[in-house]
């Protein structure tokens, strides 16, 4: 069953990863070092002020959905959120008027306010993003998804290159894009909502749900990248452009593959809650955590493995060999992520508990900001990222050991090893292989990688993947 629906997301992966690479690709070469950092820190701002303000409203959409439509109050759901996220919107605005009054340099107070303008039209798309995911209508998340991702990277690359937008470039061409789409979901909703009225007894059990969800993903963000504002501090925006350029690299595939397999998982598994109860999440969550770790650990290997010939192909050459140094640990730090963001944190979903993960996020975030304080004026940069690495450790192992007492997430330590061992497999491989620089060497060793991880992932059964590939045959048979 998730694989299916996993084919079913691909598309909308695939683009994600296409224009997360791509924009690292193009922006690092079009944009100087420093400009590439204050596109990092308006990116960064946006988006703590976005879940701050605006993510709760997106959460409840997704888990009240299901319910709304089981007992056919689907219209009241969506305009009750309609009209949340309209204020939500202006709460999240006022905040980013904030922060431009305090931004000094004027390329950063132009990516901010560029920033600022897709927090109008981002809240309705997403919302009937979340929506749509709840409830499974999965060629039409995938549809959308991937004219956003590469419409948005598309006219932001356009826009950076022609013009003199410089840093707001990306976030001028995102801002166009959601503008289409913003037209095209509102209507559909306002149609689909038809009949329904705003219902005040909602918004508390939403604002319950979805507050403690955003601020434990706003302090994930502050985890993941509020690092930066530190590293412009102690080492300048020029040094914050390379990080972003690493991290856009090996923390973004990572994590993509990650949402992929959450996007096919976790609807199934909020399903299994909802109809059969806590007991039935395990076998469904038992399938998720080995399909996660199955596509999201080769390619943290591979993207350690392969990190200097990437660099020389991804990022431009200011930037490339600081980039390439940290690469490896980023890709670690996106795969414990993973399993943070995608996987133990249904647990908390699930149960309504998302205040008590909200709480919990709080150590691992404030221990980030005190080791970066310790260890960036000490080593320099390295010194964000071995903090990134070791606060992860520390979140995963945290929520984790909570989430036991919350829901019966299961935890496949067989089929673990046998990815690991797949892993080992494809690591000795690529060892082995010639190192011929640049872009002969990053498709050779890919290549004999990905095909040494497969075949030793079939040959030890990791996750059914003997099953897995005849259900893939059949389905490409039943195209043609």
């Amino acid at each position: 069953m998730i694989w299916r629906r996993l084919f079913g997301y691909f598309p909308a992966s695939l683009a994600g990863g296409l224009a997360s690479f791509g924009g690292v690709f193009a922006l690092t070469r079009l944009l100087s070092p420093a400009d590439y950092g204050f596109y990092a820190l308006a990116l960064t701002t946006m988006g703590i002020v976005y879940t701050l303000s605006i993510t709760w409203a997106e959460a409840a959409a997704y888990r009240f959905a299901g319910e709304a439509q089981a007992s056919g109050k689907t219209p009241d759901h969506i305009r009750t959120i309609m009209l949340l996220l309209a204020a939500s919107s202006a709460l999240g605005i006022a905040l980013m008027l904030g922060a431009i009054l305090i931004a000094t340099d004027p390329m950063l107070r132009m990516a901010l306010t560029a920033a600022m303008s897709t927090m109008v039209l981002a809240p309705l798309v997403n919302a009937a993003q979340e929506m749509n995911r709840a409830q499974q209508r999965v060629s039409r998340y995938s549809t959308l998804r991937v004219c956003q991702d590469i419409g948005a990277f598309s006219l932001g690359t356009f826009l950076a290159w022609r013009t003199g937008f410089g840093p707001a470039a990306p976030f001028v061409g995102l801002a166009s894009v959601l503008a289409l789409l913003a037209t095209v979901e509102g209507s559909r909703l306002w149609r689909e909502s038809k009949g329904g009225q705003f219902k005040p007894e909602r918004v508390k059990p939403y604002l319950s749900y979805g507050v403690p969800v955003a601020l434990a993903l706003a302090l994930n963000i502050a985890l993941d990248a509020g690092d930066r504002f530190l590293i412009a501090l102690f080492l300048g925006p020029e040094a914050v452009g390379v990080y972003a350029a690493g991290y856009g690299i090996a923390d973004k595939s990572v994590g993509l593959l990650c949402a992929w397999a959450a996007a096919a998982g976790a609807p199934m598994m909020m399903a299994a809650w909802e109809r059969e109860g806590p007991e039935a999440v395990r076998e469904v969550s038992r399938h998720l955590a080995r399909t996660l770790l199955l596509i999201a650990a080769p390619a943290a290997t591979g993207l350690a493995l392969v990190a200097q010939p990437l660099s020389d192909v991804m990022i431009g050459e200011d930037m490339r060999a600081q980039a390439a140094s940290i690469m490896p640990w980023i890709a670690l730090s996106g795969l414990i992520n993973g399993f943070v963001l995608h996987y133990v944190s249904e647990a908390y979903q699930l149960s309504h508990r998302t205040d008590l993960r909200a709480w919990l996020m709080l150590i691992p975030a404030l221990a980030n900001l005190a080791l970066n304080a310790i260890l960036l004026p000490w080593i320099g940069l390295m010194g964000a990222v071995y903090s990134t690495v070791a606060c992860y450790a520390l979140a995963l192992l945290l929520l984790a050991g909570v989430a036991r007492k919350l829901a019966p997430l299961s935890w496949p330590w067989r089929d673990f090893l046998k990815v690991a061992g797949a892993c080992s497999a494809m690591a000795i491989a690529v060892r082995m292989a010639p190192s011929t620089g640049g872009m002969t060497e990053l498709p050779m060793k890919a290549s004999v990688g990905a095909t040494i991880y497969v075949m030793t992932a079939l040959v030890l059964d990791a996750e059914g993947g003997r099953d897995a590939l005849p259900q893939f045959t059949s389905r490409r048979e039943r195209r043609v």
